[in-house]
């Protein structure tokens, strides 16, 4: 290791005050963000106006300090001329960089402010070197990378791609993975993705059991997500060893007094290191002033390795703050058979399966496409063959219906390595798609030869720009967002280039974690000797209100916290299809082939009537599907109750005698 560079220490700051009491306290760097698209809108008066923002650059360089503002909310079609203008003012007042979350908002920075570097923000979750390179030809300079993998695989990274990395080493952290929390869109309309997380993951939860034997003997009633916050500053040398080029603290909205000390902390602990390597201690000091100053407990979270149980604080004693309170799920907008006009257009009914049985009830049932879903969830995991799938595709392009198989929706280097061994496999089927959800596999779609690539939700599209880059990259299709709302949606599908599907039909993940509920609770690590309770029952987190939010283990031991009610858009299906998307997606995964079956053929046949002109029976069709699946319906997030009435004419109407 050569001690030529110093790894930048870089600070958050929401005022004027807190940039300069962070640069005197020895930051190299300092985020701020405007009073806009970023990611923290909670608190309005620690964001910075244009005439801030220009004031803070100077302040900051007159200080040999840079600043970088952070852009990094995905944004929808509405909101794309006002990305544009703040560029076109970035542009002017020259920041050393920009944070940017959303694809189309590099786009247009490349177009506006080409001369400001672009640094990744940690929501595009980076976990692998193929997406890393995929950022690097869009032309980002930097990448702060997922919070969720450990530092080795950080460097591996870094060294593939040749870009600077950045990592958080202080602070409020997320349990979920970046950008993979969508319960607070779901919920309240409030996108974590946006900057406006109610923070579910901060209420009170017990872990109940839904089928099999109770085991546990640990703590299964509390604060069971509360991430605990990040520390690192007892780690300085291997954040050094492994080539970290900026240590980023959390806390936009904290005080200047609050910051100030934690970066002198930071600050005098790099020029430590620096100054004598091989005789260098943590000094005991320094950490007890650390701790002094906690506002939660601390974690290294998965620096090293994953934390378990260490990495959360069940009691709930230091929460500063809940932003929201346990409520019953959103209703179902429900309606009665009514006139309908023929559907101008007929998306295609798609079905995500976990195996081969459920992938042919699907095609009986009257689906025209089927995906195969690739998280390998424990209890749902039907698997298939390649000679299996061979076949099967064969057969389906008879019927023209397309089938793909869907990746991870979290692909880290050893998902990724898998995954080139499993698509030079599936690349010699004809006709057969992909499904991804990170840039780097498209990457290695396209490397493959693949024709048809689908971008799932994790990639989080919600505007046009956003869906342009993605074809330029590969895709053929994209999924919209799993909390776009119907009135953004309707935007997206009005000036989209591209076939448009949405997820109309099943339970969500509403929270992607690789933190593991059932080993935390029972006292265990799931990277070390794990008793393995997944394996043994069924099981839910369930809040205050009595919601039950199912918990489903896959193949690597992530957790996938599913919304409490299935989405389903049957009763506004007209409306939906009216719309224009190219497919309706029937979340079918975690059921059996029968439940499937009974599903696809309810929406095929509402469908189908439709077209003709004929209004299906949609009160039947929902009491079919709630006792298919056993679980209730919701109008997740497309809040359909909330559209005007103008836009509901002519199709299925609300009726106050239809259970909700």
């Amino acid at each position: 290791m050569q001690f030529e560079k110093k790894p930048e220490i870089l600070a958050p700051a929401g005022t004027l005050d807190a940039i300069e009491a962070v640069v005197e306290a020895g930051a190299d760097a300092v985020y701020v963000g405007g009073k806009n698209l970023n990611m923290r809108q909670h608190r309005m008066s620690y964001n910075l106006s244009d005439t801030e923002v220009a004031d803070a650059i100077e302040l900051a360089h007159s200080r040999g300090a840079k600043l970088y503002f952070t852009l990094n909310s995905l944004v929808v079609d509405s909101q794309l001329q006002q990305v544009r203008k703040t560029l076109e003012m970035l542009g002017k007042i020259g920041p050393d960089a920009i944070i940017v979350q959303d694809l189309a908002i590099a786009a247009m920075a490349r177009e506006v402010c080409v001369h400001v570097p672009l640094h990744a923000s940690t929501m595009l979750n980076v976990h692998n070197s193929e997406s890393a390179m995929a950022l690097k030809m869009t032309g980002f300079t930097r990448i702060i990378t997922s919070r969720d993998i450990p530092l080795h695989e950080i460097r591996r990274i870094g060294e593939a791609c040749g870009l600077e990395m950045e990592c958080f080493v202080h602070g409020d952290m997320c349990i979920s993975q970046s950008s993979q929390c969508y319960i607070s869109g779901i919920l309240f309309g409030e996108s974590s993705n946006c900057g406006r997380c109610m923070k579910p993951c901060r209420w009170e939860w017990e872990l109940v059991n839904k089928r099999g034997k109770e085991e546990f003997d640990g703590r299964v009633k509390g604060y069971l997500l509360a991430r605990k916050d990040m520390c690192l500053l007892q780690h300085i040398p291997a954040l050094v060893q492994n080539g970290i080029a900026s240590l980023k603290i959390e806390g936009r909205m904290r005080t200047s007094e609050f910051l100030a000390p934690i970066v002198s902390l930071y600050r005098k602990a790099v020029d430590a290191y620096f100054d004598d390597p091989a005789g260098y201690s943590m000094n005991a000091a320094d950490m007890e002033e650390a701790f002094s100053r906690r506002v939660r407990e601390y974690t290294t979270a998965h620096t090293f390795s994953n934390p378990g149980l260490d990495g959360v604080d069940p009691s709930g004693k230091r929460e500063p703050r809940f932003f929201s309170y346990a409520s019953p799920e959103p209703k179902l907008t429900v309606v009665q058979n009514a006139e309908s006009q023929p559907l101008r257009t007929t998306p295609d009914l798609v079905v995500q399966v976990s195996g081969s049985r459920a992938a042919e009830a699907a095609i009986e049932a009257g689906a025209g496409a089927v995906y195969l879903c690739g998280d390998g969830f424990v209890f749902h995991n039907g698997g298939f063959s390649v000679n299996w799938l061979q076949e099967f595709t064969r057969n389906a392009a008879g019927k023209n219906v397309r089938v793909a198989v869907m990746m991870p929706h979290v692909c880290d280097e050893r998902d990724m390595a898998e995954w080139k061994h499993r698509i030079t496999k599936l690349s010699s089927i004809a006709n057969l798609g992909i499904g991804v959800s990170n840039l780097g596999g498209i990457q290695l779609a396209r490397a493959n030869r693949i024709r048809d690539i689908i971008a799932d939700f994790p990639l989080n599209v919600t505007n046009s720009v956003t869906a342009d880059e993605l074809s330029t990259m590969g895709v053929t299709r994209i999924t919209a967002s799993a909390e776009m709302n119907f009135e953004n949606l309707s935007r997206l599908l009005k000036t989209v280039r591209m076939p448009v599907e949405v997820v109309g039909q099943g339970p969500v993940t509403a929270m992607l974690l690789e933190h593991c509920v059932l080993a935390g609770a029972a006292g265990a690590n799931p990277q070390g000797i794990c008793p393995m309770y997944c394996r043994r029952g069924a099981y839910a987190l369930q809040d205050t209100a009595s919601n039950d939010f199912p918990l489903e283990c896959d193949r690597r031991c992530r957790n996938h916290i599913f919304t409490a009610t299935d989405v389903c858009v049957l009763g506004n299906l007209s409306t939906v299809a009216a719309a224009g998307i190219a497919g309706l997606r029937i979340e079918g995964q975690l059921d059996s082939f029968t439940t499937i079956a009974t599903v696809t053929g309810i929406y095929r046949k509402a469908i189908d009537l439709l077209k003709a002109g004929q209004a299906p029976d949609i009160a039947g069709g929902l009491e079919e599907i709630r006792n298919a699946t056993g679980r209730e319906l919701s109008d997740g997030p497309f809040d359909f109750q909330a559209l005007p009435a103008e836009t509901k004419e002519h199709n299925l109407v609300t009726s106050p005698t239809n259970r909700a």
